[in-house]
């Protein structure tokens, strides 16, 4: 019988089922044919959502605690025996920190296998760590060494190859994927008290590149040009800007027009009310959450940030500059006033979703990527190819 193909998952933790890679991945783990590959998903260290949650495979924990902590070496030490001892086919790295230990394990251990670094966003602007130039200054020298680069969107592919100096042959992409949600009856509240307005919405955590004060703006724009008494919006997310946010509102007199919902569990309840989608950040990769509206069978209207493009064009919704509220505002306008052409962009998104974005799409794209990866030598690869 055919070995199976032996897969490590390499990231710091899993501190959310609901954040976008850990979503992604665990997607993925859950929805991998379990009689073609074996998988075991390393941590870096566990964090609390870990200890309470069960997860759809064998973990490890590595004990990290930061590479330039004195507990490093035992770090790369277990890694090391992992790595001897697992004999894995294919390790797959999520974030800077997994991808420099990958990178040293798979320089320093007897265990010869494929690396793939995922790469799924163009950075996170104001809110990277610092110590992380020190990851961009050695990448060129870890593209060197790895076996593949795994991305969401074509525009981290090009961000790659211009200004990362990438192999291009190196990079593979492969969008998210995402379910078709079933339709939900459960009205929020607040959409049941005011349903005669179009309610807007923007699903994001409430961090700097998100620029959920850009959004707000723009609402001021939609409210001083006459069109803002019809209009209301939610916003689902939760981080520390929303002291700051709040008060923000309150200063463009919009307080009332604008509710923070807050991290949610099934942000679906809401997006099934909602008339039109934004989301207004200054980098993205392939965002889950424009997935999540167009799944929805919503309009969306987006910045022209990172992978937004790709997702959004003139037959589902508009791209706009980033950091511009009064083209976001006029984009929105434009839908406002048009209930037609909101549904005609609505189902046109949810047609995108089921083409393109399902996970009956994407899973057989994963399990064809990690094929092409396993030497011919290792046994049972042949057969299991010919799946």
């Amino acid at each position: 019988m055919a070995l199976k193909i032996r897969i490590a998952y390499l990231i710091d933790t899993i501190s959310s089922d609901k954040a976008g890679t850990e979503k992604q991945l665990l997607n993925i783990i859950e929805r991998l044919d379990r009689d073609v590959f074996e998988i075991t998903l390393v941590c870096l260290h566990e964090s609390p959502w870990m200890l309470r949650n069960r997860l759809p495979c064998e973990v490890l924990s590595l004990g990290y605690r930061g590479f330039l902590k004195p507990g490093f070496p035992a770090v790369m030490w277990r890694y090391l025996r992992v790595l001897n001892s697992r004999r894995f086919d294919v390790v797959q790295t999520f974030f800077e920190d997994s991808i420099f230990v990958g990178f040293l394990g798979k320089v320093l251990s007897q265990n010869k296998h494929s690396l793939i670094v995922s790469r799924r966003d163009l950075g996170l602007g104001s809110d990277e760590p610092g110590y992380h130039w020190i990851y961009k200054s050695i990448m060129p020298l870890i593209f060197g060494f790895i076996d593949g680069i795994a991305t969401n969107a074509m525009a981290i592919k090009t961000n790659l190859i211009e200004q990362e100096k990438a192999s291009p042959e190196k990079i593979q992409v492969i969008g998210n994927g995402i379910d078709v949600p079933v339709f939900s009856r459960n009205i929020p509240s607040i959409i049941q008290q005011y349903q005669s307005v179009i309610w807007l919405g923007i699903v994001a955590n409430l961090k700097p590149v998100k620029r959920i004060d850009i959004f707000l703006r723009a609402l001021a724009y939609i409210k001083d040009n006459g069109s803002g008494e019809r209009v209301r919006a939610v916003v689902l997310g939760e981080g520390r800007l929303r002291p700051e946010l709040v008060q923000l509102a309150s200063d463009l007199g919009i307080a009332e027009q604008v509710h923070f919902a807050g991290a949610l569990d099934n942000v679906n309840d809401y997006l099934h009310c909602i008339d039109i989608a934004v989301l207004c950040s200054d980098k993205e990769g392939l965002s889950n959450a424009i997935l999540e509206y167009m799944a929805c069978g919503l309009p969306v209207v987006v910045t022209g940030a990172g992978g937004n493009g790709e997702l959004v064009d003139e037959t589902n919704g508009e791209c706009v500059p980033t950091g511009d509220p009064e083209a976001l505002a006029k984009s929105l306008v434009k839908l406002i006033e048009a209930p037609q052409l909101r549904n005609k962009l609505g189902a046109n998104s949810l047609e995108k979703v089921r083409q393109n974005f399902t996970w009956g799409k994407i899973i057989p794209q994963w399990e064809s990527y990690y094929r092409s990866l396993v030497p011919k030598q290792v046994p049972g690869s042949d057969l299991i190819g010919e799946g």
